[in-house]
């Protein structure tokens, strides 16, 4: 019986943590920054600003503990109703052995939104604490006048009771060219390239299926826990998802050798044993330094075997825009499949 814990949903007055997790902002991109809690405040929610996040000081100055205290110390408030950081960070990876999970446990549960090295703690909570978090775009894309969908979609999720159900299919549009926000702090989301999500492992004209709990987040740092004492799949699955798991992952900083590399070593240890499916991200780096070993060719060395459905291409990620995946609510996936190409795909997702 699944045991997940969701955070009560955000209203007016609600109070949000803007907070660093392993690093702060540097003072070019305050600017944004500014725009987008404006942003927030004008929904009604009340801000507070973690107290490092506006600094970039070196890491001997600012380190894992200074951060760790900080995220606590928003974890166990229980006025906070949800923290979301502006962007992911390097190294929140330190953080985790510093963090009091029995006493997370026994706060209130709060949503923490983002993706990238957000994922690295949200992931953890999931995990050890059972809270549902919510794998979306940062807030430093969340511009007050950003109209796109998934963007949209993130502020009704946090609204969302126990029990709801929201349903997502595949954007139409995806970015190619990464803002900047330093240059233009009001930059919106460029959507310019055809969105194709593909199926690795099915050729033929079908429809497929996948269902589970939604468990996933950044491969180059999620993907080095899966198999750890702060994810433990395997424990979660038997404690809290015993209906299987899907599993998402998308890439960042990886190179196509590198992918594969990281997927097999999942694939030995067990870890593609628990679960129904995979969903994976649109790749930035699509090429490595031989030309003949491209993304696609890393996802058939590592999957190509599998016998559960493995989408690619997916809304999630670092290539805009992002899925609203709710880490441990049940989730299905019906995809109609031609010739690999995904034709239309729906992503029904349920707090339950």
């Amino acid at each position: 019986m699944a045991n997940i814990l969701y955070p009560a949903p955000l209203k007016v007055g609600s109070k949000i943590a803007i907070c660093s997790l392993s690093s702060g902002l540097k003072e070019k991109y305050h600017g944004r920054l500014d725009i987008v809690i404006d942003g927030l405040k004008h929904r009604g929610y009340e801000v507070v600003e973690g107290e490092f996040l506006r600094q970039n000081k070196p890491r001997e100055q600012l380190n894992a503990k200074a951060h760790a205290e900080q995220l606590m110390g928003f974890l166990l408030d229980d006025e906070i109703a949800a923290i979301m950081p502006p962007m992911g960070g390097e190294l929140a990876m330190e953080v985790l052995p510093l963090l009091d999970f029995n006493a997370i446990k026994a706060a209130k549960p709060k949503w923490l939104v983002g993706f990238s090295d957000v994922s690295t703690i949200a992931c953890a909570l999931t995990a050890k604490c059972q809270w549902a978090t919510l794998h979306s775009a940062n807030l430093m894309q969340l511009h007050p006048d950003e109209k796109n969908p998934y963007s949209l979609q993130i502020f009704e999720t946090l609204t969302y009771e126990a029990g709801s159900k929201f349903e997502q299919g595949p954007s139409s549009l995806h970015q190619k060219v990464k803002p900047n926000y330093a240059q233009n702090p009001d930059e919106l989301l460029n959507l310019s390239e055809a969105t194709y999500w593909q199926c690795l492992n099915s050729t033929d004209k079908r429809t497929i299926e996948m269902s589970g709990r939604l468990f996933g987040g950044c491969l180059d740092t999620v993907g080095l826990l899966l198999d750890s004492p702060f994810l433990a799949l395997h424990e979660f699955k038997k404690h809290s998802a015993a209906e299987g798991l899907i599993l998402y992952l998308e890439n960042s900083e990886l190179t196509p050798t590198t992918v594969a590399r990281f997927l097999l070593s999942l694939k030995l240890a067990g870890i593609f044993d628990d679960i129904n499916g995979l969903i994976l991200g649109r790749s930035e780096i699509t090429q490595s330094n031989y030309d003949a070993f491209d993304y696609r060719h890393a996802l058939y060395v590592a999957l190509g075997g599998c016998l559960f459905p493995v989408i690619f291409d997916a809304d999630i990620g670092h290539v805009q825009p992002n899925l609203n995946l709710v880490n441990g609510a049940s989730c299905s996936l019906i995809a109609d499949i031609n010739e690999g190409k995904v034709l239309k795909a729906s992503l029904k997702t349920e707090l339950s």
